[in-house]
């Protein structure tokens, strides 16, 4: 464990720790999807899922792809999350 990057794990426990952003993962750990139907899942503005989305994006937790106007958004590594969300969930 001497080699772990603890600033890294940190600030990706840090943008686990969010309700709202919490929620976008584990709506995005059941497949990928575009801004409003994150929007619409959560319940939030599309400003304020934009504003969690891009804070996971420069996490590494989610990119996206463009389709035509829209931007749609997947887990990079789902398997991870998943274990993470089980973890979490079995507190």
């Amino acid at each position: 464990m001497a080699n772990l990057d603890y600033e890294k794990m940190s600030d990706f426990f840090k943008a686990l720790g969010n309700p709202t952003r919490l929620k976008i993962v584990e709506e995005l750990a059941k497949g990928e999807k575009c801004v409003g139907e994150v929007e619409s899942s959560v319940r939030v503005s599309q400003a304020n899922v934009s504003q969690h989305l891009t804070l996971l994006k420069a996490q590494g937790i989610v990119d996206c792809r463009r389709e035509g106007t829209t931007r749609c958004y997947y887990l990079r590594q789902p398997d991870l999350i998943k274990k993470t969300l089980k973890l979490i969930e079995s507190r």
